[in-house]
């Protein structure tokens, strides 16, 4: 089942994902949460209405920014993809068991870390304390010891979200790659801590990429067991993040002086405008449904009001997604008065493109937003 951004929606919805949605007289919408999920025997797919006419040109749009944010390598064939029997989190999958198995055949990675253990023989550095209050028949030795070993934090990540992914994909492609990998950490302890630092160097710098693939998929999947052991799922990205990252990306990448999600102390006010560029301009993304200029949210207003003088920049802009709101002919406001004010743009940027591949869809989009910025 497919449903867009913002449109009504005829399905019960679990109390653990209703905050994906809003409701208002008993009528549930999608809000700009895009994903999927799955809900008793259903999949339902929320994707953006970038093309009004095209659900597969609409996932490959989700996909590339996707892949764009998060350095994905991206897989051509969505272009060809049923996207009802397989949802963006089937992609990503897809992705992850494919490239994983890739660099692990290259050789399992590993690491020296440190073990304590209760051996019959002398290894490494004799522990005293522990040896007295554990061994009370001397037939062993209570050591602890370095060994190079593929149970290391990095590698528990990945069994983890191996094991996480083989519990919820329904493609037989994706089952028999991530068994595949099952296979290859046996060895290892899956476990998740989204606290933990990785540090990277030259023996483990082939697996960042799906480092950063692993973290999409366990940051956010939110996974609803019930009483029988069957599971429920939501995969959804807020689209109001994604596309302000998405824009930062590119501005940085046409402007490579441009700042982004900087956060700067003006006494007791804290600033954090989404895109600095070069003291001349400041943009504020917004992915959100307005009819015009009329209906912006006087709080929109003073805080471009707030960044322009502070920072003393007199041009800022308020960017939108085209397919929401179309402002190619609007014009600018004045905020404030005359001689103190600040000039507040108000534009939209158009996703939709004729392309067929992903490099040529970022090269596109970097010449939309050049013209804009």
């Amino acid at each position: 089942m497919i449903v867009h951004e913002y449109e009504k929606i005829n399905l019960f919805i679990p109390t653990e994902f209703q905050c994906y949605f809003s409701e208002r007289w008993g009528e549930v919408k999608a809000t700009q949460y895009c994903g999927a999920l799955k809900i008793a025997n259903q999949t339902l797919t929320i994707l953006p209405k970038i093309d009004k006419h095209n659900d597969v040109a609409n996932l490959r749009y989700l996909t590339y920014m996707l892949s764009y944010v998060y350095d994905l390598k991206v897989d051509e064939s969505i272009a060809s993809t049923d996207t009802e029997k397989s949802p963006i989190l089937e992609l990503l999958i897809s992705i992850f068991s494919r490239e994983l198995i890739r660099e692990v055949e290259k050789g399992m990675y590993r690491e020296y870390i440190t073990v304590q253990d209760n051996l019959r023989v002398m290894r490494g550095r004799f522990m005293a304390g522990m040896d007295a209050r554990t061994n009370f028949v001397r037939d062993k030795i209570y050591c602890e010891y370095d060994e190079f070993s593929p149970d290391n934090p990095l590698n528990a990540l990945f069994a983890y979200t191996v094991n996480v992914c083989r519990r919820i994909t329904n493609s037989a492609d994706n089952r028999r790659q991530l068994g595949t990998l099952h296979l290859m950490f046996d060895e290892v302890t899956p476990y998740y801590n989204p606290h933990t630092t990785y540090h990277w160097h030259r023996l483990n710098e082939r697996f960042r990429h799906l480092y950063k693939i692993a973290l999409l998929i366990l940051q956010n999947l939110n996974i609803r067991f019930d009483k029988v052991g069957a599971n429920e799922w939501a995969f959804m990205f807020d689209m109001n993040v994604l596309f302000e990252q998405f824009i930062g990306k590119i501005v940085r990448s046409i402007e490579p002086t441009a700042i982004i999600q900087t956060e700067n102390n003006f006494g007791n006010l804290k600033l954090k405008p989404d895109i600095l560029i070069s003291n001349r301009l400041i943009i504020d993304t917004k992915y959100k449904k307005v009819n015009g200029k009329e209906e912006l949210k006087r709080d929109d207003k003073y805080q471009m009001y707030v960044y322009g003088k502070n920072y003393k920049i007199d041009q800022t802009m308020l960017l939108y997604p085209k397919h929401l709101i179309d402002l190619s002919d609007s014009k600018s406001l004045n905020l404030g008065k005359q001689g103190e004010s600040v000039i507040l743009k108000i534009r939209s940027v158009e996703l939709q493109s004729n392309v067929s591949s992903f490099r040529e869809y970022i090269v596109e989009m970097k010449n939309k937003v050049g013209e804009i910025v």
